[in-house]
C-alpha cells in the first residue's frame, strides 16, 4: 500500500526527511499507528477524564455547607443556574423569572430536556423540594448537562476527523491527511478547563458540523445546522459573514443565498414559537447583551479598572460597536486584496478574534469558541500552543480576581490586568499570523500545490469573480 499523495510529497521536507529521507514506496503505512481516529478518540476520552476529576472538588454533598469553588477552580454556571432560578428548580417554565433567562432558545431547550431527563431519573422539581431534594437535583442536573455535553465533544473531534480526512498535509505525507488536527481539538487546554464553565459546546460542535457540510458542497443543509446553531450562540453569525465575503469575491451568490434561506427557515422554526407567546423573554438576551457595561475579561473592563470612568453603558456599547466596525472594514479589505481567495476559516477566525477583542464581555469559555477555528486557519504547533498558555492563564486569573487572590485591594490585581492584556495580545497575533498566511497564500499551513480550500466546498479551486479579476487588471 502507497500513499496517494507519494509522489506530490516524495521530497517534502518532515520528519522522516530528518532521520533518513522520504517514505519508501514499499514502506508500510497502514495500521493503527497511522490512524488518528483511536489517537483522536483516545485523547477525547482523557481530556474529558480531566474535565470530570476536576469537578470533585465542586460537588457539594451538605445542603448546609457551600464551596468555595473559585480557588478550587471548578465554578460552573450550570449548577449556579439551576440553584438560582426558582422556575428552573421548581419546575416553571425555563424562561420565568426576573430577569428572563439571558440565553437563546436552543440552549434553553438544552436546558429543559436536561430538567426533563433528571425528573425521570428521581430528582424532586417542585417548589415543596427541601434542601437536600434540591442539591440532589442540582448535582443530577449538573451530571446529566456533563454527559450530553461530553456528546458534542465527541461529535466535535469526529466531525473535525472528517474535516481533514480529505486535506492533504506535508508532516503525515498524505495518510490520512489534516485528520491527525482532530488531536489538537481532543487533547486542548481549553477544552480540559471551560467545557463545563457553561453550554457552549453545544453551538461550537453545531458551527463545526455546519463547516463540514458547507464543504461537501450541501450549502441548504450547512446553512440549516447554522440557524440551529445561531439559536444557541450570537458568534455562529461570523459564519455567514465570512461566507457572505468569499462568495462574493468568487461570484457563488446562489449557494450563499442556499446558506442563507437554510439558515433563516431554521431559526424562525425554533424562535418563532417563543417570540409570538413571550417577546419580552425572547428579547431578553439581546436587551442584556446591548445595555451590560464593561465585563469581566474585556479591555473596556481592564480600563475601568484602571481608573477610567465610562458615564454609562451606552458608551462602552458604542465604543465597542465602533472598535468591530474598524476591524471588519480592515477584514473585508484583507479578503478583498489577498493575492489567493482566503479559506473559510481563515475569515471567520479573524471575525471571531476582532469581535472578541473589542467585546464588553470575555468569559473564559469563549476559547471553546476559537479553538476549532484556531487549528484549522492555523495548524501549527507552536501557535496553538501559545494560544493555550495564553487562555491558560487568564482561566487561572479570572479565578484568583473572583477569589480574592488577585483582586481589587489585594495590591496584585494588575497582575490580572496584565494577563487581560496579555490574552488580546496573543490573539491578536494569531490574526497577523493568519493575515500574513492570505498575503502569502503558498506559505499557509494548509495550502501547497493542488491544494486550494478543502473546506471551501463550492468555493475550493474556482476562480474569483469577474469583477474582482478586472479589479486586479486595473490595479496591475
Amino acid at each position: 500500500m502507497t500513499s496517494p499523495l507519494a509522489g506530490v510529497f516524495s521530497n517534502a521536507p518532515g520528519l522522516t526527511g530528518r532521520i533518513g529521507g522520504p517514505l519508501g514506496k514499499h514502506a508500510r503505512i497502514g495500521g493503527v499507528w497511522y490512524d488518528p481516529v483511536p489517537w483522536s478518540v483516545g485523547a477525547a476520552l482523557v481530556s474529558w477524564l480531566i474535565v470530570m476529576v476536576r469537578q470533585v472538588p465542586c460537588i457539594q454533598s451538605d445542603p448546609g455547607e457551600t464551596i468555595n469553588v473559585f480557588p478550587r477552580l471548578c465554578y460552573s454556571d450550570i449548577s449556579v443556574l439551576y440553584q438560582n432560578r426558582a422556575a428552573l428548580r421548581e419546575g416553571g417554565s425555563v424562561w420565568s423569572g426576573d430577569p428572563p433567562l439571558e440565553y437563546q432558545p436552543l440552549t434553553a431547550y438544552f436546558i429543559a430536556f436536561t430538567r426533563w431527563v433528571a425528573g425521570l431519573l428521581g430528582a424532586k422539581i417542585a417548589p415543596e423540594a427541601d434542601g437536600a431534594e434540591l442539591l440532589h437535583a442540582t448535582n443530577l442536573f449538573f451530571a446529566l448537562s456533563a454527559v450530553l455535553l461530553f456528546g458534542c465533544f465527541m461529535a466535535l473531534v469526529v466531525i473535525h476527523l472528517q474535516l481533514g480526512a480529505k486535506v492533504a498535509a506535508r508532516h503525515t505525507q498524505g495518510i490520512r491527511r489534516r485528520a491527525w488536527d482532530a488531536v489538537f481539538i481532543a487533547l486542548s487546554p481549553a477544552i480540559m478547563t471551560a467545557a463545563l464553565i457553561n453550554w457552549d459546546l453545544l453551538a461550537v460542535m453545531l458551527v463545526s458540523l455546519a463547516l463540514l457540510l458547507w464543504a461537501r458542497r450541501r450549502p441548504i443543509l450547512a446553512g440549516m445546522v447554522w440557524g440551529i446553531a445561531c439559536s444557541a450562540k450570537l458568534y455562529p453569525l461570523l459564519l455567514l459573514v465570512a461566507l457572505l465575503l468569499l462568495c462574493a469575491r468568487a461570484g457563488k451568490g446562489r449557494a450563499f443565498l442556499q446558506f442563507l434561506a437554510g439558515g433563516l427557515g431554521v431559526w424562525l422554526l425554533l424562535n418563532l414559537p417563543l417570540l409570538l407567546t413571550d417577546a419580552t423573554s425572547w428579547s431578553y438576551f439581546y436587551v442584556h447583551i446591548a445595555t451590560r457595561g464593561a465585563d469581566l475579561g474585556s479591555l473596556w473592563y481592564v480600563l475601568q479598572l484602571a481608573g477610567v470612568k465610562w458615564s454609562g453603558p451606552l458608551v462602552v456599547t458604542v465604543l465597542e460597536i465602533v472598535c468591530t466596525a474598524l476591524a471588519g472594514v480592515l477584514i473585508i479589505m484583507e479578503v478583498l486584496d489577498a493575492p489567493r481567495r482566503p479559506r473559510v476559516p481563515q475569515v471567520m477566525l479573524l471575525l471571531l478574534i476582532a469581535f472578541l477583542v473589542c467585546s464588553k464581555e470575555y468569559a473564559p469559555q469563549y476559547a471553546l469558541w476559537l479553538l476549532p477555528l484556531v487549528v484549522l486557519a492555523r495548524p501549527k504547533l507552536w501557535d496553538i500552543a501559545v494560544w493555550s498558555v495564553s487562555e491558560l492563564l487568564y482561566f487561572l486569573a479570572i479565578w484568583g480576581f473572583l477569589g480574592g487572590v488577585i483582586g481589587p485591594g489585594t495590591g496584585a490585581d494588575r497582575l490580572y490586568w496584565l494577563i487581560v492584556v496579555l490574552r488580546s495580545a496573543v490573539q491578536i497575533w494569531i490574526f497577523i499570523r493568519v493575515v500574513q498566511d492570505m498575503r502569502h497564500p503558498w506559505d499557509d499551513p494548509v495550502r501547497m500545490p493542488y491544494v486550494d480550500d478543502p473546506l471551501g466546498g463550492v468555493l475550493d479551486h474556482e476562480p474569483d469573480a469577474a469583477w474582482v479579476q478586472a479589479k486586479r487588471a486595473n490595479k496591475g
